[in-house]
């Protein structure tokens, strides 16, 4: 264990409370992958939904008792497991996507099936994936519908539920299912699209730096007892998860977590920085401004001072979305200020830069109205809340080394 540990040191109650969002692809994911998370995230206070984008309808079944059951049929029986699994670990809000608290604004509720798997040529490919046919029923397979589809209803339930975060499967889908992959794809673009942290569930293997590893010991009989909800897809025996073909995998007693990379925009998190770098930051960004509003003073009569006027705006503008802060942004502004202010004051030989002219005017005026505004303007689809790395308790967290 080392000291930069995850902690709940600061948060406060002026926070709003976090809401995660946990995209997966088939009844039994949740509970297999992420159970012991979701089951932490609940008991230290934070909300969560669970969106399933398929019933399962292709799984392969376990028990003899249960064999005749396929298609619509297992998908139904796939939906009470998922309801027992979620009553066990505590979840109330559970959706497929295509229903109606899943669907995109305008669209009617629709269904995605599973599109199964099978080893082909190049890996893993959907079992029986076919384009729209009324008469099959394998249509609207999810491999084969088209990710807007998905990202539109994913959307929908962000616009719903307003979440701080969004967490699906990594690029691969895990163990490389045609579902797992489509769900990261639409998940991650979806988070994209509304500026929400993306992470993603890492296979199992060796963490890297900055992966958040929850230990969920804690909550280890929840999360078995969840898994023993899927009596078609698996069975539990001891500490270990024997799925329908037959392979054995570990209950993994730590869940783990990576920020994937491709959120929007490009701000800098502010919040991470130390106080020293934060005050390091801000007098840079003077004195940036200092020499901007220094240069410009001295060349505003050129063109009338646009060029001017456009490289202090440029220099604020990126400031502003660098950060994603006013903070930044506005102590450059002060260093071009203060300087035009200096410089424009008459000197000692009775000159000044600034004389009484058009170009003068437009600096001496527009150059506040400029910073004003770039300042002012709200922070569009920014939401103010905490993130999965401060909201789970730090006795359940392990580092990452």
């Amino acid at each position: 264990m080392t000291d930069n540990r995850l902690s709940l040191s600061t948060v406060t109650t002026s926070i709003p409370r976090e809401h995660v969002l946990f995209v997966h692809a088939h009844p039994d994911d949740e509970s297999i992958t992420t159970g012991g998370t979701i089951a932490t995230l609940l008991d230290s206070g934070a909300a969560v939904t669970l969106v399933t984008c398929t019933r399962g309808e292709l799984g392969e079944v376990v028990p003899a008792e249960l064999q005749h059951l396929s298609g619509d049929a297992l998908g139904e029986h796939r939906e009470s497991e998922l309801a027992a699994a979620m009553a066990v670990l505590g979840l109330d809000d559970y959706r497929f996507l295509g229903s109606e608290k899943a669907c995109a604004v305008g669209a009617a509720p629709h269904r995605f099936r599973d599109s199964g798997m099978q080893w082909g040529p190049t890996g893993p490919e959907p079992l029986a994936a076919t384009r729209y046919d009324a008469s099959n029923p394998l249509s609207f397979s999810l491999t084969e519908a088209s990710l807007e589809a998905l990202v539109a209803d994913i959307s929908s339930v962000i616009a719903d539920v307003q979440p701080t975060a969004v967490v699906s499967y990594d690029s691969g889908g895990g163990y490389g299912h045609p579902d797992h992959v489509r769900t990261h794809d639409a998940a991650g673009i979806a988070a994209v699209m509304m500026e929400l942290p993306f992470y993603t569930i890492v296979p199992a293997g060796p963490a890297t730096d900055g992966d958040i590893r929850v230990d969920v010991s804690h909550v280890m009989e929840r999360k078995k007892q969840a898994l023993r909800a899927y009596r078609t897809q698996l069975m539990v025996h001891g500490d270990s998860i024997v799925h329908s073909g037959g392979q054995v995998e570990p209950i993994a007693s730590v869940e783990v977590f990576r920020r994937d990379g491709t959120e929007k925009g490009s701000e800098l998190d502010w919040s991470s920085l130390s106080g020293p770098s934060k005050i390091v930051t801000c007098v840079l960004a003077f004195l940036v401004g200092a020499v901007i509003g220094a240069i410009g003073t001295a060349n505003h009569q050129i063109a009338f001072g646009a060029i001017s006027l456009l490289v202090s705006a440029g220099a604020l503008v990126g400031l502003r979305l660098l950060f994603g802060i006013r903070t930044v942004a506005g102590c450059a502004a002060l260093g071009v200020l203060l300087m035009a202010t200096l410089l424009s004051t008459e000197s000692s030989g009775g000159s000044h830069l600034i004389p009484v002219s058009f170009a003068g005017v437009a600096w001496n005026y527009a150059l506040p109205v400029m910073a004003l505004l770039v300042l002012a303007w709200p922070s569009v689809g920014r939401r103010a809340g905490d993130t999965m790395e401060k909201v789970t308790d730090p006795k359940k967290v392990v580092d990452a080394s």
